[in-house]
Order: structure tokens, then sequence, then C-alpha cells
């Protein structure tokens, strides 16, 4: 708001002086008033510039549009992005291009309207704004974007973070070279009138490469990741830059480009063959194919490429404008994604009260507070959600979760399993919905082959996931198949880069095929519960025929039910234990060991910094500290912590609840 100037008055029983003070005072208020004059003039003006326009709201097969520059700037945008899929689709044989849930653009018409959405970059002519903000979550991906940005290629970086996550979810074992490829060689899309223009590859690695000779094929395609000339995050590494260019190569390359020779390597390598043989097998002579390659390197005079991808209108419906509090409530959503919670659930709290009949608002306020295990009232927000709008799958997965945390797996809890049973229902494209059943049911022999068709209905939405292709190597040990077992975890282990994946993958290789241990006697349904959200698999008889890509393998059969299963538990997802500190050792200053005992189980936890270690009370009553590390003993505690496959205790603690 403009700062208004009010002239001062005085009054005087001076009579006799009183001309030649008005006379003075006139001449100083003068150019005060004159001031405030052209103040007033302007305002009308100013108030125009940050008069908040309403939101209008687009949606295309892939994406939700909302943009405040109008319906033409939504539009824009959405067939954009709408056109940058089907490049990735041309380009990346059998891409998944989504994990079901369309993404949410927010498009921002201008700066101001940048910094309203995104508080922590105002706008400032001193300070520069980031041109585009990617978030994303488990269930839902957010694209925040400045419509009025210039330069040459604006959102390369939110192309190729777009890209690496399709590479992600599409692959499970490429090689390095062709995964550091596709996920940057689209920083340099354009788009035309007549479709797509693809630039040269990026400077800096023609630089690279210019400098030093370019490395035999031979070696770039028999590169693995324990390789030395393996490098991520070193940008002037001689293999990572010609990897980039190369794949730049093959996309724009008539010949290789209009073949099929890509997708046959990509199936060799990830069915088992070695990259080089199967570069050979693809590719032809790879002599020839570095002369032509070293051509393509040293044109000193390239054009971009034109790739023949059509755009067009991808509008799903007429658009909408949305309410004041339907914009804040997905704004309020994009900030919790960003790791502002609080902020973001004062917002959504706001937006139910201005408009309670906003399913959008409580499905986001579920999840916000489930991820702060705010249980119960996330248990209300779901229902509520579920109560406003039964058709999106969104908020029964979200109300399963929450169940599944309530009430733990290891009984089978029905009112989870009908809640993302109809999650699965109503999207059968979500694997996360897939791989949280198929850990339910993974619990018991009985549901064995359901929990088997679950998880590989998540691996074929999502072949490049680690943790669906562990689980399903799991369940096929359980299930007397300890060599597709095997099989599974060597491809996991041999193509992740994450050593705790990589570690789990190889215990799997270790004990595949032998019977697992007598499962112990299960605790009360409040002795062991799950207190985050981990993904979904599908019900037995009911379930949908899973929906894949082209060209996708069908889920192989179940198997005869062998033996009880061994769930798989990944690291994302946190655990809590109600019970009594039997046994203590204190290893170190800081170090900690303990034995946790609820009923028949007995945990064994770790902590290697109990400084570090969240602690608080189950009352005001109980002081939430920890006087010595041997002072627990005895103690009746809440435990939160993550299973561990690859030590020797079963978990590392997060958090400490005192109960007495």
């Amino acid at each position: 708001m403009p700062h208004r100037m009010i002239a001062p008055t005085r009054h005087s029983t001076w009579i006799k002086v009183l001309p030649a003070t008005l006379f003075i005072c006139g001449a100083l208020l003068c150019p005060i008033t004159q001031a405030a004059d052209k103040e007033k003039k302007e305002k009308p003006e100013k108030e125009k510039k940050e008069k908040i326009e309403p939101w209008v709201e687009i949606r295309t097969t892939h994406f939700i549009v909302a943009s405040d520059g109008g319906e033409k700037t939504a539009l824009r945008f959405a067939n954009e992005f709408e056109t940058l899929l089907r490049v990735f689709q041309a380009t990346m044989p059998n891409a998944r291009l989504t994990n079901g849930i369309p993404v949410r653009l927010l498009v921002a018409r201008d700066g101001q309207s940048f910094a309203r959405m995104a508080p922590e970059f105002p706008f400032d002519k001193k300070r520069d704004q980031p041109p585009a903000l990617m978030a994303s979550g488990t269930e839902k991906t957010y694209i925040g974007i400045r419509a009025n940005v210039g330069g040459h290629f604006p959102f390369a970086d939110i192309f190729k973070t777009y890209a690496h996550d399709v590479v992600k979810r599409s692959y499970r074992n490429l090689p390095p070279w062709l995964e550091e490829g596709f996920s940057n060689i689209y920083a340099g899309i354009t788009f035309t009138d007549h479709g797509v223009r693809m630039e040269r590859p990026d400077p800096e690695d023609l630089s690279v490469l210019f400098e030093s000779p370019l490395l035999p094929l031979d070696l770039v395609f028999k590169v693995d990741r324990n390789s030395p000339f393996y490098s991520p995050g070193n940008s002037q590494s001689v293999y990572l830059a010609e990897s980039r260019v190369l794949v730049h190569f093959f996309v724009v390359d008539p010949q290789f480009s209009g073949s099929k020779s890509m997708e046959r390597y990509i199936a060799a390598v990830q069915g088992g063959t070695d990259s080089l043989q199967a570069a050979r097998d693809a590719f032809g002579d790879l002599t020839q194919l570095q002369t032509k390659f070293e051509a393509f390197v040293n044109q000193t005079k390239g054009v971009p490429t034109d790739l023949p991808i059509s755009g067009g209108n991808e509008s799903g419906g007429a658009p909408r404008t949305l309410s004041a509090a339907e914009f804040e409530a997905r704004r309020s959503d994009f900030l919790s994604l960003r790791g502002r919670m609080d902020d973001a659930q004062g917002d959504l709290e706001e937006a139910i009260t201005t408009e309670p009949s906003l399913a959008e608002a409580e499905q986001s306020l579920g999840f916000l507070l489930l991820k702060k295990r705010n249980l119960d009232d996330a248990e209300i927000h779901f229902q509520k959600a579920v109560q406003l709008d039964s058709k999106d799958a969104l908020n029964f997965y979200g109300l399963g979760l929450v169940e599944m945390a309530k009430s733990g797996i290891s009984d089978q809890p029905a009112t989870a399993i009908k809640a993302l049973e109809k999650a699965a229902e109503l999207n059968p494209d979500f694997a996360e919905t897939w791989y949280n059943l198929a850990l339910i049911y993974s619990q018991k022999d009985e549901t064995l082959q359901k929990a088997l068709a679950a998880s590989q209905h998540a691996t074929s939405l999502a072949p490049g996931n680690s943790n669906y292709q562990l689980q399903m190597a799991s369940i096929q040990n359980e299930l007397g198949h300890p060599e597709d077992a095997r099989k599974t975890a060597a491809m996991v282990q041999g193509s992740t880069g994450d050593k705790n994946t990589a570690k789990k993958a190889a215990d799997l290789v270790a004990r595949a095929g032998i019977p697992p241990p007598p499962t112990p006697a299960r605790a009360n349904p409040d002795a062991i519960k799950v207190t985050s959200a981990p993904p979904p698999p599908p019900p037995a008889s009911k379930a949908p025929a899973p929906k894949s890509e082209p060209n996708a393998a069908p889920p192989a059969a179940p198997a005869p039910v062998a033996a009880q299963a061994t769930p798989l538990f990944s690291e994302a997802k946190i655990y809590s234990m109600v019970g009594t500190i039997t046994e203590v050792t204190c290893t170190s200053a800081s170090e900690i060991q303990l034995t946790l005992k609820s009923l028949t189980i007995l945990m064994k936890l770790h902590a290697l910094d109990v400084a570090k270690l969240s602690v608080k009370s189950a009352s005001a009553e109980i002081p939430s500290k920890i006087s010595s590390c041997t002072s627990l003993r005895g103690r009746c505690v809440r435990i939160s912590y993550n299973l561990v496959l690859d030590k020797p205790w079963d978990g590392e603690m997060q958090e400490v609840e005192l109960r007495n």
C-alpha cells in the first residue's frame, strides 16, 4: 500500500500574523500537497499492478494447469508440457510417462505472483527469482512456473529433472552412459509453431570433447558404476560429457532415430545381456559408429534438429476459474512438498474454513498430518475427503495409509485393505497402492498369491523402482521360487547406485532359498505400528487387469503358496513399538544399543549418537530427557525406528517417547 502524506495544519490565535503565517505555510506546504496530489493520481495505477487476478484451470491427459495469466497462458504451458512428454515417448523406448497421478502446474503470470506462490523468493529487482520450481512427493508432483521469464532455455533444469524422474521410473538396469544421457539432453528443447526443436549438444560438453580425445565407444558401452571412468557429479568428466553427446546423437541422427536399435539395446541390457555385446548387436559395427559420431562432435556449423513431433490442443475440458480457497489449497500443498509444513497447515485449515466442501484441501491436509504422524486428525480429513469426492483414488489411498499406520500390518487390518482396494479400483495405474497392498497381503500364507500379483503389478507400472523389485523378489522367495528371487535381486544389486539398496539386494541373493526362521508370535495391535507411508498392491480376484504401457510384458502367473512371507522393509518406512527396555549397552560416550520387549517380541535397537536422538514425554509430568545411558533400563517407552537388514541390530532409533 502507498504511504499517504498528510499536510499538517495549525490553528493560531495570533490574528495579526495570520496572513504572514498563511503565506509561509502555503510556500512550505505546496510541495507536500502537490506530492500528495501526485500520489493520489498514481495510486489507482499502482493498485492495478498489485491486483490479484483469478486463477484459471485447464486439465489435460497428464497435467492439471492453473494460471493467473489467463486461459491463453494456461493452455500454452499445458500444450508444451504434453508435447515434452511426447518427446520422451518418442525417444525413450517404452518410457513410463506418468505415475498415474496428473502433475500439477502452477503458472504465475509475473514475479509478484510467483513470490506469492513461493514466498522464499520475494519479488525484488535486486534479487533473481528462479524460472521454475519442482517439488515431488510419493503421491503428487508440482511445478511452479514464472511465465514472464526470459532467456534461451529458461526451463532447462526443470526439463532435465522431469526427464530424470521418467528414466528412474521406467528402467531398472540402464548402463550409466544411457541414464546420464537421457537425464540431460532435453535441456535444449524449444517449442515452435511447427513442433519441437532440439538444439545442438551443450556447448560445455562439446568444449570438453574438443579439448580431450574421445574415449573409444567400446569403453563407453562397457563402463559400469564401479569403473573409475564413472564419476557422477563431475560435469567436466570426459566420460559423462561423451555419454550425453552420444545419446543426443542417437536421438537426432536419422539412421538411428528412425530405427528400433535403441529399443533393442535397452531390452537386451534389462534382460541381463552385457552392455557392450548389446551395443554391438543393436548398433552394428562400432568402428563405423565411432567414425560417424566423431564427425557429429566435430561439426563446427551444426544446426538444431526439428523433431517430428506435433503439438496441438491437449485440453481435456472447458477452462474453469478456481475459487480463492481452491487456489490457496493448491498453493499450500505446494508449500508442504517444499518442506514448509507449518505454513501450509495453517493455510489449508483456513481454506477449509472458507470453503468447507473443498475435498482437495481435506486430502492435502490429510497427507500433511500423516507426515506429522497426527493419525487421528489425518483420518478425519481423509474421511471428509472421501465423503466430498468418492471418485478420487488418492482419498482412499490416504485413508488406507492411516489405517495401516494406526493398526500395523501384521493382522491385515480390514479397513486398510478395503480402502486400498478401492483406490486400486479407481486408479489401477498408481503403483504405490499395489505396493502397499502387497505389503499387507505378504503377512499371511493364504494371501501370498495376492501379494505376488500386487507386487508384480507395481513393478510393471514402475520397472525402475528398486523397492518394488526387492519386494517382488522377497515374495518370490517365500513362495518357493528362489531362482526367480535371486535373479530379480541380483539385477537390483548390479544396477542401483544406492549402497543400502545394493546391500539389501545382496542379502536377499544370499538368503534366497534358505527356509525362513520361525515367525515370532504376533503382538497385540498396539504393540507395533507403521507410522509412515509405504506403497500399495491389488486384491486377489477383484483386482482390475494390470494396465501397462505398450509392449510391457504381462505379470508372471503367481506360484502356489509355500511358506510364511518375510516382508522386505524399505528405509523409507518408520515403525514404532511400545514396550519395556530390558537391556542397555553403552558402547561409547554417545552410542547406545538396547533391547525393547513387547509381549513375546524382542527388538534390538541402536543409535549412533544419543544426543541427536529425539526424546519426548507422554505427559508433562515426565521429564523429556535421558539422564544417562543406563537410566533407560526398565523404562516403558514407545520407540520409533527404521528397520535395517545389514546390521547386528534390527533398527535405527529415530525417536524415544518416555512413558514412566
